[in-house]
């Protein structure tokens, strides 16, 4: 895979960590939608929490994508 294209995808995952809250929201809007009410009163419930795990997941992938792009010298 290009270099380049692996610092895009670090660079979207880094962008798209402080937008976590609303992309959970979206989340449980989506639930809602589909009538699964359990998960979304979980996804609630559990808002703080859910938003710091994504955030993480978000960083480590970022990450692992900045350390396996060669670098170029």
């Amino acid at each position: 895979m290009s270099d380049w294209l692996l610092f895009l995808f670090a660079a979207i995952f880094l962008i798209l960590i402080p937008l976590v809250p609303k992309l959970v929201r979206l989340r449980i809007r989506f639930m809602r939608w589909i009538h699964w009410e359990w998960a979304a009163r979980l996804l609630e419930d559990h808002f703080q929490g859910w938003c710091w795990f994504f955030r993480i997941v978000f960083l480590a992938i970022a990450a692992a994508l900045f350390y396996s792009a060669p670098a170029t010298t």
